[in-house]
């Protein structure tokens, strides 16, 4: 019995089976293997460091939900697709639109999230090719960057809360173009309005508006109900 290999030479099967070749287990030692699956542990360290946001009950505030899983899974890739690129320059043309199709495919609202993704790329590469004071010095800065910045957040919404910055969401209108300039006077003579939007797609109105007499959907309904606009809808009044 006879087989051909990758340069369309016949050599025995026996030689083939035994030393693997053109499979890839001609290459496979114990230790190298024990140092790929180091460097993806501790990519998956890192990246968790990062992606669970440990710190985040310690500071008693509702924060939005993150795709923490999801990073931990980034940072794990990139540490995988260096390992296999290498020096390979045609293979690193691989990684040239994995940054768009996180970024642009995966549905992410928050900007700052994407920059948690890429980060979480960036950790992963460098546990990929063992350049593991980078790989710390990244998790470790990422994390304070990312502290900081919730401590930010928590700061600017409880000023929010504490000028009374709220938004009202009128959905279902029948006719927004019309109703927005009407729903927006009749607010205005009871709090100052930031800004308003229509969204014509879903029907909806939405108003930012600055004070503390409308603290409910009630109290919105209500001043609508007086001024005489009537809304069969769902209205919502959420803290800013």
């Amino acid at each position: 019995m006879m087989i051909l290999d990758l340069n369309n030479k016949i050599k025995p099967a026996t030689t083939q089976f035994a030393t693997f070749n053109n499979i890839g287990f001609e290459q496979f030692e114990w230790g190298l293997l024990t140092v790929i699956l180091c460097r993806l542990s501790i990519a998956a360290l890192f990246g968790a460091f990062v992606a669970y946001r440990w710190w985040r009950p310690l500071m008693s505030h509702q924060f939005d939900p993150t795709e923490s899983n999801a990073q931990v899974l980034i940072a794990v890739v990139g540490a995988l697709l260096v390992t296999i690129i290498g020096n390979n320059i045609a293979l690193a043309f691989g990684l040239v639109g994995l940054g768009g199709f996180i970024r642009f495919r995966s549905g992410i609202k928050d900007p700052k999230e994407a920059g948690v993704m890429f980060l979480m790329i960036g950790i992963g590469m460098a546990s990929g090719i063992g350049m593991m004071p980078l790989s710390v010095t990244a998790t470790v800065f990422g994390a304070i960057l990312l502290i900081i910045l919730d401590f930010m957040e928590v700061k600017k919404r409880k000023m929010g809360r504490e000028i009374g910055r709220k938004r009202l969401r009128f959905s279902d209108i029948a006719d927004p173009q019309v109703m927005e300039p009407r729903i927006r006077t009749a607010i205005e003579k009871h709090s100052k309005v930031q800004g308003s939007k229509i969204k014509i797609s879903s029907s909806e109105v939405v108003i930012d508006i600055l004070a503390n007499k409308i603290n409910s959907a009630g109290n919105a309904l209500l001043i609508l109900n007086n001024a005489g606009i009537q809304l069969t809808g769902e209205v919502s009044c959420e803290e800013l």
